[in-house]
Formats: structure tokens, sequence, C-alpha cells
């Protein structure tokens, strides 16, 4: 599938009169204004450097103003601000999510802002849905016809990804899914799950262009997620109703495969120590622990332990 017809999103509407008033005062009035001191005055300095003023006005409004603009078309997403211009590829895009200073396109190589869309710091602190969160949500639907979901139809699983509005609903799925398997490891009356953190922790991976979040669903209800780097597997999760059913061996065989798939020559993740069906869960996959050890970021700091799985296809040294 590809991009039917060429979409162009520019600054927000208001934003657009005000400049727009803005040029129309600067072109027309203050030359006008120009015109009659030089008539009453008969003086040039001043009407010139009104004169030059105006351009410089004009030329500023049209810049920063009516240029800047973000476009969609069959090759991908392009991003014109004020003073460079940026061509992210489909099979390139990694990460699209709104930002403070402008929409957030970005690849494994390098990042961009569209200035022209924006989400305000009160709006993103309210967690409230503004135009640049329509605006993202239409690119990663255009983004999707480009890179497809993973997606049975006889089962009605999916394995998409994640968006960059569901950082809450990917920490309340943690919650639910650490509550129910690491009481013993966090009693929960002694140390309650820190969803806010962890909320905001999804929020930032959700827009980190070097991290991959993706959600299963189960006919569109989301059941499990995992999110990981070029190399490490940082969070994988089933919901406790949906488990016992081969959706983390789903979720787990997506993410090696697609860290496999750059090149690497292992992969790796961290275990709790005290997480026995975890560990058995992944050294059934072909998951190998190792001899190191770290603390835990959460109180009361449980040990973890780090498992790495060996990339079959990688070149072995000959001996």
């Amino acid at each position: 599938m590809t991009v039917s017809t060429r979409r162009v999103w520019r600054a927000a509407p208001p934003t657009l009169v005000l400049v727009t008033a803005f040029a129309v005062v600067a072109g027309v009035v203050v030359p006008l204004l120009a015109w009659l001191i030089y008539r009453h005055e008969r003086t040039l300095w001043l009407p010139l450097l009104l004169a030059v003023l105006t351009v410089l006005a004009v030329g500023y409004a049209w810049r920063f103003g009516l240029y800047p603009k973000l476009s969609a078309d069959d090759l991908g997403i392009r991003i014109s601000n004020p003073i460079r211009r940026y061509l992210f590829e489909w099979d390139d895009v990694t990460v699209i999510a709104p930002g403070e200073n402008g929409l957030i396109i970005g690849s494994e190589e390098r990042q961009a802002e569209a200035w022209c869309i924006q989400k305000s710091n009160h709006a993103s602190k309210l967690n409230k849905a503004t135009r640049a969160d329509q605006v993202a949500g239409e690119l990663i639907d255009l983004l999707e016809t480009y890179q497809p979901p993973v997606s049975d139809e006889e089962t009605g699983l999916r394995i998409r990804r994640g968006r960059p509005d569901e950082h809450l609903m990917l920490a309340g799925m943690e919650r639910a899914s650490s509550e129910d398997s690491f009481a013993h490891v966090f009693p929960p009356e002694e140390y309650p799950f820190p969803l806010t953190e962890v909320a905001q922790r999804w929020r930032r991976q959700l827009r980190d262009r070097l991290c991959w979040v993706h959600v299963l669903e189960l006919k569109e209800e989301p059941v499990g997620f995992v999110a990981f780097t070029a190399d490490t597997v940082l969070h994988l999760a089933v919901l406790p109703e949906h488990r016992n059913r081969g959706y983390g061996s789903a979720l787990l065989e997506f993410a090696t495969t697609e860290m496999f798939d750059h090149g690497i020559k292992q992969a790796e993740l961290w275990v709790l120590t005290q997480n026995e069906p975890a560990r058995a869960f992944y050294a059934s996959h072909g998951w190998l622990e190792t001899d190191e050890r770290q603390e835990s970021g959460f109180p009361p700091h449980p040990e973890l332990l780090k498992m790495i799985r060996p990339n079959p296809a990688a070149p072995r040294r000959s001996r």
C-alpha cells in the first residue's frame, strides 16, 4: 500500500491567522506609515529604515510562520523547518511522537522535530490530547501501511507498534503483571507499585528512536507488550489472565528476531534472580544465565541477573 495523496500539515489555524495578520501589518501598514512620514517630513532615513524593517518582518513571518510544514507522500515523511529540511523514508522511521518543540520524527540514524506541530508542556503534563496527538496518530496509521503489524487473522492476534499516548496503558498493564508475579519480591503493602515513575519511563521510551515498543493485541484488546533496543530486551509481560497461551513466547521471538536481523552477535536481558518462572521461561527459549548481577532500580532493590542468547546466524571465529 502507498500514500494515495500527498498529506500536508502546517501550523495550527490560530497561529496562521496571527502570523498572517502580522505579515499584513508589516507589509501594508508600516510602508504606508513610511510614506506618510516621507510626505510630511521630506526625509529619507526614517522611511528607509521602516522599509528595511518591513522586509525583515515579512520575511520572518513567512519563514518562521507560513513556510514550516510537515508532509507525507510515497517516499516518506518530509519536515520543512525554517532553517533545514529533512526526509525520513518510511522503512527507516522508528518513532513518531508529539514533542514540546515540535512533532518528533526519528530513525536509527537521526531525529528531527517538525516545528509547525507542537504540544505544550501544560498539555503533556495533563495527558491532554491535542492536534499534535492527532497528527502523530495519522502518520502512524500511514507508517503501518509500509511497516504493517504482525497479525494472524485466524486467532485475532496482532503485534503492533506502541503509540506515544499509550504510556498510561502500558504502565497499567505492567502493574497488573507485576503485582501478580512479584508480590513476594515487592510486597504491595510495603512497596506499592510506582505507577507514576513507570508511566514516565514508558513515555520516554515511546519517544526514543532507539527503543522499540510493541503491543500484543487479541481481537484489538491489549494483552501483552515487549520493549527492546538493538541488543537488549527491556520489558516483556503478558496480563495474568492471558498467560500460558504462548503469547509471551510470541513476543520474545518477535523481539529477538528483530534484534538478530540487525546483525548483533547476542541479545541480552536482565531478570529478577527470585523470578524462577521467568528464568525457566527464558532458558526454554535458548537464553543462558551469566554471572553478572546488579540491583533493581526500585526498592527494596532486589538482585537482577543477566541472561544472553547468541545469534545463531552470527559469524563465528574459526579455531
